[in-house]
């Protein structure tokens, strides 16, 4: 691995132990909700209560089983991720498990990606189904929308951000958009008083 790219994510994992100091779960809102009938809400980060914060770093099988199901390689930059960090903790709901990654996982993605900054979700072609090719998604953001990870073109290794039914909208590299999530969700947590919700926007 890169020596520049091993410590980026270094310097990620040790901002993430921070994140879970800051943004621990608390017992008495588990108990609470819980009797309320009511997902637990243990945490201030929304998201969190899917992936407490905890991270699954993928095996080169697993990464070798994705990589094969797509038909084209991972974006380095990811594949370094997900070797060293892996899926859970993330914007929104997280960085999906690797088994909701296998299953999105296919030649499709091996399709370049559109181009241009943004585009329409669907073109209004008679059997169009929508945005179906050049990602991999890798986030759910919740309604229905989601962030993907272009796979194929040349945006390739750049997170874009999918309204279902509507638009999508290219974002930056995936580690750049990992890394400002994890800035501003210690920047918040870290505020006087403390907030008792944060939502992260991409």
């Amino acid at each position: 691995m890169d020596e520049s790219l091993d410590s980026r994510l270094a310097g990620m994992a040790a901002r993430l132990d921070r994140l879970r100091e800051l943004d621990p779960p608390k017992r008495e809102a588990f108990s609470s909700m819980r009797t309320a009938g009511r997902r637990p809400g243990g945490y201030i980060m929304f998201g969190a209560d899917r992936h407490g914060h905890r991270n699954q770093p993928l095996t080169e099988a697993q990464l070798g089983a994705l990589e094969g199901a797509m038909g084209v390689a991972l974006p380095g930059d990811f594949r370094a991720f997900l070797e060293r960090i892996g899926t859970g903790a993330g914007p929104f709901y997280g960085i999906d498990r690797y088994q909701a990654l296998l299953r999105d996982a296919t030649p499709e993605c091996a399709r370049p990606f559109p181009t241009g900054e943004r585009g329409p979700f669907f073109t209004g072609d008679d059997d169009d189904d929508g945005l179906e090719h050049g990602y991999l998604p890798i986030i759910e953001r919740g309604c229905g929308d989601e962030v993907g990870l272009v796979t194929a073109g040349p945006r390739r290794g750049h997170v874009v951000n999918i309204d279902m039914g509507d638009q999508w909208i290219l974002g930056p590299d995936f580690l750049t958009y990992y890394d400002t999530w994890l800035d501003r969700s210690i920047d918040q947590l870290s505020r006087t008083p403390r907030p008792t919700h944060v939502y992260w926007v991409l």
